[in-house]
């Protein structure tokens, strides 16, 4: 069971999935409450996918910065299990410079017939880390993976603190992102499945 941020995330992520012809790579977005940032979903459907291999890289944290486009550095802050762990993230993005946040990633098991991966951001841990250490941290981030042997889904909500990057920067890092989030979300999915396919 998922907290119940994470939980209503998933929710309206379901919603807009099944929406999604499954042709090739589709990715749709919405608005939510009144954030800066839409929420959105990319979803590859036609894939021919190792499940469990997929799960361990998703859970494998530690070699993220081997493996992942533009995540500069991981520190494990709490391994629970093999499916349960808490961990900075530092990124670097082109022309953005630093993203760092502390996240909650839980393996959540089985749910409408795909294997689903969620995330949660640690606010005050979040809050707590040195914006001059790292770059701008997330005022909010939470996402899932929902894969199957033939699709991979990939979906998040995001957005920096608007103290750590200036009004110009900031603009660029919600409404900047919003228009290139299909492009990301489809970069992100073909880098985590080629991985996946390499071990």
């Amino acid at each position: 069971m998922a907290d119940a941020e994470l939980e209503g995330f998933l929710s309206r992520v379901s919603e807009h999935l099944g929406g999604l012809s499954r042709d090739g790579f589709k990715s749709t977005s919405w608005r939510f409450e009144n954030r800066p940032t839409t929420e959105g979903v990319g979803l590859m459907a036609g894939v021919d996918l190792d499940v469990e291999k997929m799960v361990s890289c998703v859970m494998n944290v530690e070699a993220y910065p081997d493996n992942v486009q533009y995540v500069d550095s991981i520190e494990v802050r709490d391994r629970v299990s093999e499916g349960d762990v808490t961990y900075v993230q530092r990124m670097k993005l082109p022309a953005l410079g630093g993203i760092q946040v502390v996240l909650h990633l839980v393996d959540l098991g089985e749910r409408e017939g795909y294997r689903v991966i969620g995330w949660t951001q640690e606010d005050a841990a979040t809050e707590g880390l040195n914006p001059k250490q790292g770059g701008a941290r997330t005022a909010y981030n939470l996402g899932a993976w929902l894969i199957k042997p033939d699709e991979v889904a990939y979906s998040l909500s995001a957005a920096p603190i608007k103290k750590d990057v200036g009004t110009i920067k900031y603009a660029l890092m919600t409404k900047g992102a919003d228009a290139t989030a299909g492009t990301v979300m489809r970069a992100t999915i073909d880098g985590m499945t080629g991985w996946s396919k390499r071990v």
